[in-house]
């Protein structure tokens, strides 16, 4: 009975996990296009217009501009 109960967990997380990649795949193309330039969108907002760099996913780096 506990095999059947693990057999049911594993085939459900490797589902799961399969839906997981398949969005990842899926953000291609103009979602991928739209997400940069909103993305980008609000780097200059919050640099107020000075330079920036992505330094990865989740970090924003505001340049100062050099007098």
């Amino acid at each position: 009975m506990n095999y059947a109960i693990t057999l049911i967990a594993v085939v459900a997380a490797l589902g799961l996990g399969a839906v997981a990649a398949h969005e990842d795949e899926a953000l291609q193309g103009d979602d991928l296009q739209q997400a940069q330039h909103s993305r980008d969108f609000a780097a200059r907002k919050v640099c107020q217009g000075q330079a920036f760099e992505w330094a990865d996913d989740k970090t924003l780096v505001c340049f100062k501009e050099q007098p």
